[in-house]
């Protein structure tokens, strides 16, 4: 047939009109029309609630109510087909309340013939079929409205879509929805959200696929071509991706790509549980929904990824500026070292003359003594330590394997007075526990910086915890690296300090590992955190914390798991070396250091000579030499006023370059660590100085002078 046929429903109680009405349609056009015929209010209201006809005749009078009374009740539960009233009263009053009331049109009995009724039926379907589809075309564009508004004020990609799927939800309406987003790079497509309609509002969320999945094996590549599909029967589809809906009971499914710049971002997939559930209009409504949609996803994707690097730009930017700070404190601590050493060094040195050369000593007298260094050899460590904020590790520092469950646990025997006895005797109860990884591989690095490090956070612990409590040391494996065989090695381990004590707001948490930062006022110096800060950082780990007030504070060390490597190994200064006599020259501006090397080079058969500047210092060398009885060794202090110890290295090393020339001076590790030596000088002294160290060098830089001589 040309026109398919149109289902007529007729209301009427009067079986004379019923087949008046049957004779008119069969007249138009043969079998265009099927009629089918009710007689009571009730049976014509229940067949209009099963939707089954295109247009509905309902006569006005109909006994128990009447055909307005009906128009109103078929309209008010969501008739969409279309009304017309057949009235024999010719009462305009009543035609026009019809047509207030929702009918699309009205015939008088006896008033209209077959063309009539023809062009009644039909203008009345296209009319309702023209506002249907207006009602759709508007509800769409207002929906279209509406989701591109909330969608602007989102600017993460996970929001953009679930208010999407959301919205679709509710007003298009959809029962199944999800976002696929394609990796141009290894073109697959990963589902990045979905919804399930059928589920409760707090479990919208679902996933039919964990990884990502060549787009290939989906069966949608079309939509690289920007093509959108329709599955109308999704049981018959040859789509793997769909066939996946089946599992959620849907019938049928639209797939539009998301699109932006002519490259697919995604894929759109809306399903509905009835088979061959989407109109054309709906089908091109969800590609202009796609084509927003891809575009705000991409920008927020965009935006997310600018967020993550400015935030890692910033975290980088308060890393620097927290090295810097501390780099600054360590140089202006090494420019106080200097001065220390220098008034340092005569107590400790003649200390340690007196102890080598007295031998009447009382034993009093040699107690006190070693006291008397051990004291000042601590001063100087201390000073040592003040460069410790900022410094990386040096390069000849040995990096060795350390295990960290046995570092752990020797640390926790050392701190043991401090977390139980002394808290004993404070009527508190401290308890530390551990929670160690037996499979912990091991780390490299340097066992004494990283024992004084935890022995810090210990203590630090403790002083959370004025009325007791639980300090847990738990070592674990924090990251894996993966081969391409699949198997993988620890690449990063986690040495953790939690205690159960107050805790840490976030401005303390903040500069908790800023030098001199302390909440212990006078009780507290703020160095210990700063200094563990510098012990992470030379073993290229990093500094987690974890703390809230009332919470306690968790402190997480993170190591890199690295092979060692082959250290050179260094000579250390043996006990009672034998070096042989030699003409010494000592330049020194401190009166004392002067004396105590004279004294201390005499003592082992050297022959010394003393200068008080670089320039008098200068002057004895070329007198030395001009006489013919050159100096074997020069030994110089590097600050020094007008000619300071290098430049006189580099005049002493022009004029006679196989001289040996020992640089010392209280900035001696700071020279070692910053590669700092200067290129005419053979060796480096550290104040306060040793008399095995002085030994040694000497004895170093004499085998070398020795060894040129022979060639």
């Amino acid at each position: 047939m040309d026109d398919p046929r149109l289902k007529v429903l007729l209301v009427e109680d009067d079986e004379d009109d019923y087949v008046l009405t049957r004779e008119f349609l069969a007249e138009i056009r043969g079998d265009n029309f099927e009629l089918e015929w009710v007689e009571d209010y009730d049976t014509g209201l229940e067949a209009i609630y099963q939707d089954r006809h295109d247009v509905y005749l309902v006569d006005y009078r109909l006994g128990k109510g009447n055909g307005l009374e009906l128009l109103r009740a078929a309209i008010a539960h969501g008739c969409q087909a279309p009304i017309i009233l057949l009235t024999g009263l010719g009462d305009h009053q009543v035609d026009s309340e019809a047509m207030r009331s929702g009918a699309a049109d009205y015939l008088v009995k006896g008033q209209f013939d077959s063309q009539q009724l023809e062009r009644s039926v039909r203008h009345s379907i296209l009319r309702k079929r023209a506002e249907r589809d207006l009602h759709q075309q508007l509800t769409r564009i207002s929906l279209l409205n509406q989701i591109t508004h909330a969608i602007s004020e989102r600017m993460d990609l996970e929001n953009v879509l679930n208010v999407v799927l959301g919205q679709l939800e509710l007003h298009l309406p959809i029962e199944y929805g999800t976002v696929y987003l394609f990796n141009l790079q290894a073109g697959t497509l990963g589902q990045a959200a979905s919804r399930l309609k059928s589920q409760s509002p707090t479990a919208h969320m679902i996933s039919l696929d964990e990884l990502a999945v060549p787009i290939a094996e989906t069966g949608l590549e079309a939509c690289l071509r920007g093509e959108l599909l329709y599955e109308p029967e999704v049981v018959k589809t040859e789509a793997s991706l769909l066939k996946k809906l089946v599992q959620t009971q849907m019938g049928s499914a639209v797939v539009v790509p998301m699109m932006v710049e002519k490259n697919l971002f995604g894929v759109f997939i809306a399903a509905r549980a009835k088979a061959n559930g989407f109109s054309i209009g709906e089908c091109e409504f969800l590609r202009t929904l796609c084509e927003h949609v891809a575009l705000a996803a991409h920008q927020a994707r965009l935006h997310t990824q600018l967020q993550s690097a400015y935030d890692e730009l910033r975290q980088t930017q308060q890393a620097v500026m927290q090295h810097e700070r501390l780099r600054a404190l360590g140089q202006m601590a090494s420019g106080i070292a200097h001065d220390i050493n220098n008034a340092l060094s005569p107590v400790s040195g003649f200390a340690e003359l007196l102890l080598r050369s007295e031998k009447n000593l009382s034993e009093t007298a040699h107690r006190y003594l070693n006291h008397i260094k051990t004291a000042s050899d601590d001063v100087a460590h201390i000073v040592t330590r003040m460069r410790d904020f900022y410094r990386k590790r040096e390069e000849h520092q040995p990096l060795l394997p350390v295990n960290l469950n046995q570092l752990t646990l020797q640390v926790i025997e050392l701190t043991r007075p401090r977390w139980r006895d002394i808290s004993q005797q404070r009527g508190i109860s401290v308890e530390v526990k551990n929670d160690f990884d037996p499979n912990l591989p091991e780390i490299i690095g340097t066992e004494s910086e990283l024992r004084e490090g935890l022995t810090n956070l210990i203590f630090n612990a403790v002083d959370a915890m004025p009325r007791g409590g639980i300090i847990t040391l738990r070592t674990r494996v924090g990251a894996w690296a993966y081969a391409r065989g699949g198997s993988k090695t620890p690449s990063h381990v986690v040495l953790e300090v939690i205690d159960s004590g107050v805790g840490m707001d976030e401005e303390t948490r903040k500069h908790c590992l800023e030098p001199f930062f302390s909440t212990k006022g006078q009780l507290g110096t703020g160095l210990g955190l700063a200094m563990v800060y510098g012990v992470v950082q030379r073993h290229d780990g990093a500094i987690e914390i974890d703390s809230a007030p009332g919470k306690g504070t968790t402190m997480r060390l993170i190591f890199p798991v690295r092979e060692a490597t082959e250290t050179p190994f260094i000579e250390g200064p043996t006990a009672a070396v034998t070096v042989p006599s030699m003409r010494i020259l000592f330049i020194d501006d401190e009166p004392l250091l002067r004396e105590l090397l004279k004294e201390i080079l005499e003592c082992d058969g050297h022959q010394v000579h003393v200068a008080d500047s670089g320039q008098s210092g200068l002057d004895a060398f070329r007198a030395a030499k001009k006489d013919g009885k050159p100096f074997d060794a020069v030994i110089t202090d590097l600050g020094m006023p007008h000619l300071d110890g290098r430049q006189l290295a580099q005049i002493l090393k022009k004029e006679s370059p196989s001289t040996p020339i020992i640089m010392m001076t209280g900035w001696a590790t700071l020279m070692k660590g910053e590669e700092d030596l200067p290129l005419h000088v053979d060796g480096v002294l550290n104040k306060p100085p040793r008399i095995t160290e002085l030994q040694e060098t000497l004895r170093r830089v004499a085998e070398r002078r020795d060894g040129r001589a022979a060639r």
